[in-house]
């Protein structure tokens, strides 16, 4: 039951932390206002009513005993100035005697006959008003034992009518209040997510203000120092990796010269495609170190049907076989070389590893553009499909040149497609082969 119970207060529980301390904060208000009324009600109404009790059976008193000392002939003429908004006196009997009245007024009963003393009576009734409507009221005797009854015509009023108003005027500014509260709570964190979020593929953002409450201000500022040292670190790694490529270069050059003295066709076969492993592997690495400040460049409006079309016929006059479908026109606000290298990598992948080859371009959706590279190959087994878009990850531990690859391919179009803006998505197909969708918005 208890397990039960957390399950459905966890549902019920919200996600956000806007919402829960603004529940706890509210509540909270809610509960000590509600209580805090609660006390100064009973404590004002418990007494309002005795006293008002008190009053009232005495100001009955005393009309009684003015009337017991009024001529007969000239009671009529004082009953409509002691009558009251709530009560009336009325000379004459009548009505049915209440059998069981209630406690309450059994005791105003007794009290009232105790200050009238002896040669009264006094006894709850119910008579009919002139919209012959069943009332309550009492029926006293004077001394000379004339009756007289007193009929409450309305209820008496305890409660201002203008408490309600005031009572929701005070949670309308409680709830508005704890709203302004818990925004001011949390509004550092909606910049902190919204600064995270907003850093490009250079690890560059705009900086948090350091200003505010002493703890929001040192958030900042630690925030801003940590963007910079990651953007430090990785500016200095990628200008070591494209030292490092750019270096190699030279070597792996000289030594496809030397190899082509080799006198062994053999030998000298194995050892230029090595080389060119190395040097694929080299060009790769420098495409990966360049892309972020490739896309440093102003973007521009590009017709994305032309340009995918150029590839496929570049594809075409080198003898390879690939599909394409897609609607003419489509333009898109992108970096040309960018996404041009993207689908390289994914066509490129798509006719090393698979075949039936094709590009399609979706351009239906309102605010976006899909466009997909699918193939009918071997796929990828499902819990590999995000990891193969890190750098060097290759799925098959073949290290041929043929299948094989560097293992950056992906990791090169997963990147500039984050720096696009877009997202790259691995997905396989039924029937077999893969699908990579590329998904951005106008």
């Amino acid at each position: 039951m208890s397990a039960r119970f957390r399950r459905t207060a966890a549902r019920l529980w919200p996600d956000s932390l806007f919402r829960r301390l603004a529940i706890i904060l509210f509540g909270g208000l809610l509960a000590t206002h509600v209580l805090s009324f609660g006390l100064v009600a009973f404590n004002v109404f418990g007494l309002s009513r005795e006293i008002g009790d008190d009053y009232f059976i005495r100001y009955i008193a005393t009309t009684i005993a003015i009337l017991d000392r009024v001529k007969t002939e000239e009671r009529s003429a004082w009953l409509e100035r002691l009558s009251r908004p709530t009560y009336r006196y009325v000379l004459g009997g009548g009505g049915e005697i209440e059998a069981a009245p209630s406690k309450r007024r059994q005791e105003r009963l007794a009290r009232l006959r105790a200050m009238l003393g002896a040669g009264h009576d006094a006894k709850s009734i119910f008579y009919l008003d002139p919209l012959n409507r069943r009332r309550l009221g009492w029926l006293v005797h004077l001394k000379d034992g004339s009756p007289l009854m007193v009929e409450f015509v309305a209820q008496r009023t305890v409660i201002s009518p203008w408490l309600p108003t005031a009572f929701a005027v005070q949670l309308f500014a409680l709830a508005f209040l704890t709203w302004i509260a818990v925004k001011l709570a949390t509004q550092p964190l909606v910049r902190l997510e919204r600064a995270a979020n907003s850093l490009g593929s250079d690890l560059r953002g705009e900086l948090l203000p350091e200003d505010g409450p002493k703890e929001v201000a040192r958030a900042a500022t630690a925030f801003n120092a940590m963007q910079r040292r990651i953007a430090g670190q990785a500016v200095e790694r990628i200008q070591i990796l494209a030292g490092i490529a750019r270096r190699l270069q030279t070597p792996i050059t000289r030594m496809r010269l030397r190899a082509d003295f080799l006198g062994d066709s053999d030998a000298k076969e194995r050892l230029q495609g090595d080389l060119q492993e190395m040097q694929t592997l080299v060009k790769q690495g420098l495409a990966l170190a360049r892309g972020r400040d490739e896309l440093s460049k102003q973007r521009c409006q590009t017709d994305l049907h032309a340009l995918i079309d150029s590839l496929v016929c570049d594809y075409s006059d080198a003898g390879k076989s690939l599909r394409f479908s897609g609607e003419r026109g489509v333009t898109i606000l992108t970096h040309p070389q960018a996404l041009r290298r993207i689908m390289i990598n994914l066509i490129d992948n798509g006719l090393k590893f698979g075949e039936d080859v094709e590009v399609a371009i979706d351009a239906q959706r309102s605010n976006g553009i899909t466009i997909t590279v699918s193939d009918r190959g071997p796929g990828i087994p499902d819990e590999h499909l995000k990891s193969v878009f890190l750098p060097f990850y290759r799925v098959e531990a073949s290290r041929n040149r043929e299948t094989g690859g560097t293992g950056l391919g992906l990791a090169i179009a997963q990147q500039l497609t984050s720096a696009l803006l877009g997202t790259l998505t691995l997905a396989n197909r039924d029937g077999g082969g893969l699908e990579a969708r590329l998904e951005f918005l106008r």
